[in-house]
Protein backbone atom coordinates (compact mmCIF):
# COMPACT_ATOMS: atom_id res chain seq x y z
CA UNK A 1 0.00 0.00 0.00
CA UNK A 2 1.51 3.51 -1.00
CA UNK A 3 1.42 6.35 1.56
CA UNK A 4 1.29 9.87 0.71
CA UNK A 5 4.29 11.56 2.17
CA UNK A 6 4.18 13.84 4.65
CA UNK A 7 5.43 17.59 5.78
CA UNK A 8 6.22 18.19 9.47
CA UNK A 9 5.41 21.63 9.94
CA UNK A 10 6.46 23.34 13.34
CA UNK A 11 4.19 26.47 14.92
CA UNK A 12 5.33 27.70 18.54
CA UNK A 13 6.77 24.42 19.38
CA UNK A 14 3.68 21.99 17.96
CA UNK A 15 4.49 19.43 15.80
CA UNK A 16 1.83 19.01 13.03
CA UNK A 17 2.30 16.42 10.76
CA UNK A 18 0.65 16.80 7.43
CA UNK A 19 -0.43 14.28 4.82
CA UNK A 20 0.62 15.91 1.32
CA UNK A 21 -2.58 14.50 0.57
CA UNK A 22 -4.40 16.27 3.20
CA UNK A 23 -3.02 19.99 2.17
CA UNK A 24 -3.41 19.48 -1.77
CA UNK A 25 -7.28 18.31 -0.95
CA UNK A 26 -7.61 20.87 1.03
CA UNK A 27 -5.19 23.32 0.38
CA UNK A 28 -2.69 25.29 1.85
CA UNK A 29 -4.63 27.63 3.28
CA UNK A 30 -6.20 24.72 5.21
CA UNK A 31 -3.31 23.20 6.43
CA UNK A 32 -2.21 26.58 7.97
CA UNK A 33 -5.52 27.12 10.00
CA UNK A 34 -5.13 23.36 11.43
CA UNK A 35 -1.48 24.65 12.02
CA UNK A 36 -2.99 27.69 13.71
CA UNK A 37 -5.58 25.22 15.52
CA UNK A 38 -3.10 22.97 16.95
CA UNK A 39 -1.13 26.28 18.20
CA UNK A 40 -3.83 27.86 19.71
CA UNK A 41 -5.07 24.48 21.27
CA UNK A 42 -1.49 24.29 22.51
CA UNK A 43 -1.55 27.59 24.26
CA UNK A 44 -4.59 26.92 25.95
CA UNK A 45 -3.28 23.40 27.08
CA UNK A 46 -0.66 25.62 28.60
CA UNK A 47 -2.79 28.66 30.08
CA UNK A 48 -4.95 25.56 31.87
CA UNK A 49 -1.84 23.97 33.32
CA UNK A 50 -0.70 27.28 34.69
CA UNK A 51 -3.82 27.86 36.51
CA UNK A 52 -4.05 24.77 37.85
CA UNK A 53 -0.54 24.95 39.20
CA UNK A 54 -1.37 28.52 40.09
CA UNK A 55 -4.38 27.22 42.05
CA UNK A 56 -1.89 24.05 43.71
CA UNK A 57 0.19 27.00 45.12
CA UNK A 58 -3.12 28.79 46.21
CA UNK A 59 -4.19 25.76 48.11
CA UNK A 60 -0.63 25.08 49.67
CA UNK A 61 0.25 28.10 50.89
CA UNK A 62 -3.35 28.18 52.42
CA UNK A 63 -3.61 24.83 54.43
CA UNK A 64 0.26 25.98 55.10
CA UNK A 65 -0.84 28.92 56.95
CA UNK A 66 -3.82 27.45 58.51
CA UNK A 67 -1.62 24.89 60.07
CA UNK A 68 0.66 27.76 61.24
CA UNK A 69 -2.01 29.65 62.79
CA UNK A 70 -3.41 27.07 64.75
CA UNK A 71 0.48 26.14 66.25
CA UNK A 72 0.63 29.37 67.05
CA UNK A 73 -2.35 29.98 68.76
CA UNK A 74 -1.68 26.31 70.49
CA UNK A 75 1.75 27.52 71.57
CA UNK A 76 0.80 31.14 73.03
CA UNK A 77 -1.86 29.32 75.00
CA UNK A 78 0.41 26.85 76.14
CA UNK A 79 2.93 30.15 77.25
CA UNK A 80 -0.07 31.59 78.97
CA UNK A 81 -0.48 28.66 81.13
CA UNK A 82 2.80 27.90 81.66
CA UNK A 83 5.52 30.87 81.47
CA UNK A 84 2.55 33.58 82.53
CA UNK A 85 0.66 31.07 85.16
CA UNK A 86 -2.05 32.52 84.06
CA UNK A 87 -5.64 31.02 84.71
CA UNK A 88 -7.12 28.29 82.41
CA UNK A 89 -10.14 30.08 81.61
CA UNK A 90 -8.51 33.56 80.98
CA UNK A 91 -5.82 31.65 78.83
CA UNK A 92 -8.62 29.32 76.88
CA UNK A 93 -10.71 32.72 76.04
CA UNK A 94 -7.39 34.49 74.66
CA UNK A 95 -6.21 31.77 73.07
CA UNK A 96 -9.54 29.62 71.77
CA UNK A 97 -8.20 26.73 69.63
CA UNK A 98 -7.78 26.89 65.80
CA UNK A 99 -9.02 24.81 62.77
CA UNK A 100 -5.71 23.44 61.41
CA UNK A 101 -7.59 21.39 58.36
CA UNK A 102 -6.62 23.14 55.06
CA UNK A 103 -10.03 24.47 54.36
CA UNK A 104 -9.80 26.81 57.88
CA UNK A 105 -11.07 30.06 57.39
CA UNK A 106 -8.08 32.15 57.62
CA UNK A 107 -8.32 36.07 59.25
CA UNK A 108 -9.00 38.40 56.78
CA UNK A 109 -4.77 40.24 57.14
CA UNK A 110 -3.45 36.52 55.65
CA UNK A 111 -6.21 35.62 53.34
CA UNK A 112 -5.67 38.55 51.73
CA UNK A 113 -1.66 37.81 50.58
CA UNK A 114 -2.59 34.94 49.65
CA UNK A 115 -5.75 35.89 47.65
CA UNK A 116 -3.76 38.21 46.18
CA UNK A 117 -0.84 35.82 45.25
CA UNK A 118 -3.43 33.88 43.02
CA UNK A 119 -4.93 36.86 41.53
CA UNK A 120 -1.28 37.58 40.31
CA UNK A 121 -0.12 34.39 39.22
CA UNK A 122 -3.80 33.68 37.27
CA UNK A 123 -2.75 37.05 35.58
CA UNK A 124 0.71 36.21 34.75
CA UNK A 125 -1.21 33.19 33.17
CA UNK A 126 -3.25 35.05 31.18
CA UNK A 127 -0.71 37.46 29.88
CA UNK A 128 1.60 34.36 29.30
CA UNK A 129 -1.37 32.77 26.80
CA UNK A 130 -2.38 35.71 25.13
CA UNK A 131 1.55 36.39 24.50
CA UNK A 132 1.90 32.83 22.77
CA UNK A 133 -1.47 33.02 20.64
Amino acid sequence: MHRPPTVSVDVAGVALVLRIGTVSRFGPVAALFLAAAAQESAAQTAYEACVNNARAVYDTSHAAECKRLAEQTGQDRADCLGKLKLPPTYCDLSYPARDDSPNCTLPAENATVIDAALERARYRCARENQAAQ
